[in-house]
């Protein structure tokens, strides 16, 4: 009989209003997760993959139409050697550093330069089940720019991630939501608010 995976999370945060102007936080948690998987001849297996996570954050307004923003961000990756889905263990840490305007005419912008530092062992494609260690620290740099519709019934923005189309070696632990974009990515976006 095939068991469902499971996992447990925990976590405890703080966040901290230093003046009107000044904001931060801190956070932890940590996710145990018993990961089912089948043998050949239909004989299954259970791992265990663990999962910790570490942020703090600053955000600073010196003006109604500015903020600026730095946070770490820190990822612990420990996955069974029996199925890594692509990695053994990966650390990864990341700073961004932002730049929020905000003017009452509706335009809004920010700009963002995030460090990413990332060491790990890593399956080797082409034999599953041998790792290798590997390590890459790189900078990206994102921006948008944003219009108010009338009314607020709505957003037209158009920006870029990866800017600079920086060449990287990451592993992205969440393939369905990625982090990082691996090459220069430019979009424009309508949301619309319906009262």
């Amino acid at each position: 009989m095939y068991k469902r995976q499971e996992s447990k999370r925990y976590g405890v945060a703080i966040d901290q209003k230093f003046s009107n102007t000044l904001f931060g936080g801190l956070e932890y948690s940590k996710r145990d997760l018993d990961v089912p998987f089948l043998r050949p001849g239909n004989t299954s297996g259970e791992l265990d993959w663990d999962e910790k996570l570490i942020r703090a954050y600053f955000h600073w307004a010196p003006h109604k139409w500015m903020a600026l923003t730095a946070e770490y961000l820190y990822e612990e990756f420990d996955r069974d050697k029996r199925f890594s889905d692509g990695a053994l263990d990966v650390d990864t840490h990341y700073v961004p550093l932002g730049f929020n305007f905000y003017h009452p005419s509706g335009l809004s912008a920010f700009l963002k330069g995030t460090y990413v530092d990332q060491e790990g062992k890593f399956d080797r494609l082409d034999n599953i089940g041998t790792f290798i260690n590997g390590q890459d620290d790189f900078w990206l740099l994102d921006a948008a720019i944003s219009y108010r519709l009338p009314k607020r019934y709505g957003f037209i923005t158009v920006g870029g991630a990866n800017l600079l189309d920086e060449k990287f070696q990451y592993f992205n632990t969440d393939r369905d939501n990625l982090r990082i974009q691996p090459e220069r990515y430019i979009f424009g976006k309508v949301t619309l608010a319906f009262p």
